[in-house]
């Protein structure tokens, strides 16, 4: 097993990649057997489809970086069990299509293998996805406060 620091020193560098838009890099923090996914059900289309080839890895992370900013996102906190770790992020996320913005949380759960990521899960707001993307008309409802807005961490 390695060493917490380690392991986390992968995914701020996955994420610091992510957010200037570096395939490469992202790339490069993978386990060649890596699979990737959004959880939700078919309504979120391609986006929920998991993926586990390097080709479609890297397809569906130019999609995401194409599309969603998470340069704004911070780590709240991780959480280690192992060869896993769960990382629970929140931040202002910015749909690139549409220059949507919104505050919003996401958990991570990423597991390793020799120190390399081979799984990523991803838990999102649903929610805000399908609105933003159009699957869903968007309510009058203030969505504008979080659970992390009325939590004292």
């Amino acid at each position: 097993m390695t060493e917490r620091s380690v392991l986390e020193t992968r995914i701020r560098a996955l994420y610091l990649a992510r957010n200037v838009n570096d395939l490469d890099t992202m790339m490069a923090q993978l386990d060649p057997d890596f699979s990737f996914r959004i959880v939700g059900n078919g309504r979120l289309g391609t986006m929920a489809l998991g993926v586990n080839t390097p080709e479609t890895v890297r397809s569906s992370f130019q999609a995401l970086v194409e599309n969603w900013d998470l340069s704004e996102m911070e780590m709240v906190g991780a959480y280690a069990d192992g060869d896993t770790i769960v990382v629970h992020r929140a931040g202002v996320v910015c749909f690139i299509p549409s220059q949507i913005r919104q505050r919003t949380e996401i958990i991570d759960k990423f597991t390793f293998r020799d120190g390399r990521i081979v799984d990523l899960t991803e838990f999102v707001d649903t929610l805000f996805v399908a609105e933003t993307i159009g699957l869903l008309d968007a309510r009058d409802g203030d969505y504008s406060l979080s659970t992390l807005d009325r939590m004292s961490l």
